[in-house]
């Protein structure tokens, strides 16, 4: 009997290929399996993120700083020279003239009519009461203050009673001074035994000044060193008793200045 041609296997007994089948099954399933695993796509790696978690600083509060109390730095304010408002710088004219029958160049009697105008009193120190002028050689009773120009002596004294204008000396001195005049009361014997009291003025700046005329400004005992312009014998300085020198800018122009030592007093207004 001929097999039919489509049976499978088409020559084998039923018996021997299902025992074939029942041995090889397992094996071929299994290869089956790993050939199908083996050509599958590789599925990319997975990537966990790395997440970095950043920490927020806690800030710890900022000290209170109590700002320490400024220090008192002390105001130093500068000394400030300022003139009196009657200061007038002076002429400067030497013509040789006269007033009260005394010889004066023109700059000193200038200077006197300024200071009467500032004094405005009952003494007349651009007539009567001038003494003695300038260019005057009276021999060491001056000190040779009056051998150059620039120097006057006035008198105070009261004609009606022969006795001084006490009330009226301060009041004249400090009007020439303010004028330009170093000047100082001389009282009786001040200067030598029998000396009258009188008003003795040196013109400050005056170019005639006789040597003796400026040491009584600049001088050991002089004006601008706050003393009374007579020489001692001692050598101690007589102090100035009308207040001290008055500077004007003119005088300050002209290289004079306050010698006062230690301590230099303000202006006497």
């Amino acid at each position: 009997m001929i097999g039919n041609p489509y049976r499978y296997p088409p020559d084998r007994p039923k018996t021997r290929y299902n025992s074939l089948m029942r041995r090889f099954y397992p094996l071929l399933l299994i290869l089956i399996l790993l050939t199908a695993c083996t050509s599958m796509p590789t599925p990319p790696p997975t990537v966990t993120p790395t997440v970095t978690l950043t920490r927020t600083p806690t800030l710890s509060p900022s000290p209170t700083v109590t700002p320490a109390p400024p220090t008192a730095t002390p105001t130093i304010t500068p000394t400030v020279f300022t003139q009196p408002p009657e200061c007038r710088r002076p002429p400067d004219d030497y013509t040789i003239t006269n007033a009260n029958d005394w010889i004066f160049n023109q700059r000193t009697v200038d200077m006197l009519v300024y200071a009467a105008e500032l004094y405005g009193g009952p003494i007349d120190i651009t007539g009567s009461a001038i003494t003695q002028g300038s260019f005057h050689d009276n021999g060491a009773a001056s000190f040779g203050t009056h051998l150059g120009g620039g120097a006057v002596d006035l008198s105070v004294l009261r004609r009606d009673r022969y006795a001084p204008w006490e009330e009226e000396i301060e009041p004249l001195i400090q009007a020439l001074r303010l004028a330009g005049f170093a000047a100082w009361y001389r009282a009786p014997d001040e200067i030598y035994p029998g000396s009258a009291l009188h008003i003795h003025a040196i013109a400050i700046g005056d170019a005639q000044l006789s040597d003796a005329a400026e040491a009584q400004l600049t001088g050991e005992f002089g004006y601008f060193r706050g003393y009374s312009g007579i020489p001692q014998v001692s050598g101690t300085p007589v102090p100035d008793r009308h207040g001290g020198p008055i500077l004007c800018d003119w005088m300050l122009e002209m290289g004079y200045a306050d010698l006062r030592t230690p301590t230099p007093r303000p202006p006497t207004p």
